[in-house]
C-alpha cells in the first residue's frame, strides 16, 4: 500500500498541513466558496467584524465585492 494510503496517515498529513495553515491578518489569499471560483481576498480580525475567533475557519475579506 502506497504510503499516503495508510491508516493514520491522513491524522499525521493533517496536523502537517494545519501547522503550514498559519495565515496572519493582512496576508492576501484566494478563497474558495462553494459554488464559485477562487477568487482574491485578504485575511482579516474577526473581532474587528463583531464574529467569534474559530481557529478552523479564516475570515476574509473580497476584493472587487466588499463582501466577508
Amino acid at each position: 500500500m502506497a504510503p499516503s494510503r495508510r491508516r493514520g496517515a491522513s491524522k499525521a498529513a493533517a496536523a502537517a498541513a494545519a501547522a503550514r495553515r498559519q495565515w496572519k491578518v493582512g496576508d492576501l489569499v484566494l478563497a474558495k466558496v462553494k459554488g464559485f471560483p477562487a477568487w482574491p481576498a485578504t485575511v482579516s480580525e474577526p473581532e474587528k467584524w463583531g464574529y467569534s475567533a474559530d481557529w478552523k475557519k479564516v475570515l476574509v475579506y473580497f476584493f472587487g465585492t466588499q463582501q466577508m
